[in-house]
């Protein structure tokens, strides 16, 4: 064999050798973690998205459930996956806040451990009251709050974004908080409707048939803007009460371990999803659809740590 030959055939062996490599990448499944149970308007999301993945970037994709713990069920799960772009979370701001509240366990670091790879929605909180409650809008109820007592709300637990928007609430309004914790939306709307309490705090998108059906009220909204899917309900600020912003984003979260190519490829596939007039129509029922590439929502994600973090140590809601 010349030595022309020889470099052939050495090339057909590495190009067959890596063949089933090759293969086998492909085979590979994408994992979508989502940190909540099925049902939720998360997982409808993650499940609405994961279709657009599967086409976009041409492998397969699941849907992989795992709630509890704040989050830190699913981010434990993503930091023990290997670092190949074989997973990925996605997830409310939610699991960013309970980072801080844990900020001294060591099964992760949110900061060290994960990127933001790409933002898809936004939805913030909201106020809401009983439907029979006096109050029609947010001064009457800070007047009559002001007048009757503390400001008593059901939020979804110690640590929680809506606890500590409530928290904000109160303190921009010089009222004082009694937050009262649920395990749950369901259970804490339930109590609303029966009167149980005076208010609550949820992501609005939660309370929008609600209120449609005249059951609640919503008084205000905790965004920048107005919610798509309640356009009647002003923003807190419209109402006089500023720098009280609690806007969750829904974002996808990966590995600080993976390559910048499969970062840049995963972002061009959500941004293709989230162009797909169907994908845009069905989403649109359930969050503000509002794409940002990984360098804008990282951006987010730093601003959030400036804002809660201060509030949630000086709280004393870290835990040890």
């Amino acid at each position: 064999m010349n030595k022309r030959s020889f470099r052939l055939a050495l090339s057909l062996a590495a190009l067959m050798a890596a063949l089933p490599m090759t293969s086998r990448a492909q085979e590979i499944a994408l994992r979508v973690i989502v940190p909540y149970s099925a049902g939720g308007s998360a997982d409808v999301i993650a499940r609405m998205l994961t279709d657009g993945l599967k086409e976009h970037m041409g492998r397969m994709a699941i849907v992989e459930n795992r709630p509890g713990a704040g989050g830190r069920i699913a981010l434990s799960a993503l930091k023990g996956a290997p670092g190949d772009g074989s997973a990925v979370v996605l997830a409310f701001t939610g699991v960013l806040v309970n980072s801080i509240v844990f900020q001294n366990a060591k099964d992760f670091s949110f900061k060290d451990d994960f990127v933001g790879l790409a933002q898809v929605g936004t939805m913030p909180a909201g106020l809401a009251v009983p439907w029979q409650h006096k109050a029609n809008n947010l001064k009457e109820f800070i007047d009559i709050r002001k007048q009757e007592g503390d400001f008593v709300y059901g939020n979804m637990g110690p640590g929680s974004l809506t606890h500590l928007a409530g928290l904000r609430f109160a303190a921009a309004t010089h009222l004082k908080a009694n937050p009262i914790a649920y395990q749950g939306g369901a259970p804490m709307a339930n109590d609303l409707m029966g009167a149980q309490i005076d208010a609550g705090l949820d992501t609005v998108g939660d309370f929008v048939e609600r209120h449609k059906g005249k059951k609640l009220k919503v008084l205000g909204v905790m965004g920048s803007k107005r919610f798509s899917l309640l356009p009647d309900v002003p923003t807190m600020a419209e109402q006089g009460v500023a720098n009280v912003e609690a806007e969750m984003w829904l974002g996808f979260l990966g590995s600080s371990k993976s390559s910048a190519a499969f970062n840049a490829r995963f972002q061009e596939a959500v941004k293709k999803t989230l162009e797909s007039p169907v994908v845009r129509e069905k989403m649109a029922k359930l969050i503000d659809i509002e794409y940002k590439a990984s360098a804008d929502f990282s951006k987010v994600m730093t601003a959030d740590f400036a804002t809660w973090t201060p509030l949630i140590v000086n709280s004393g809601l870290v835990q040890n």
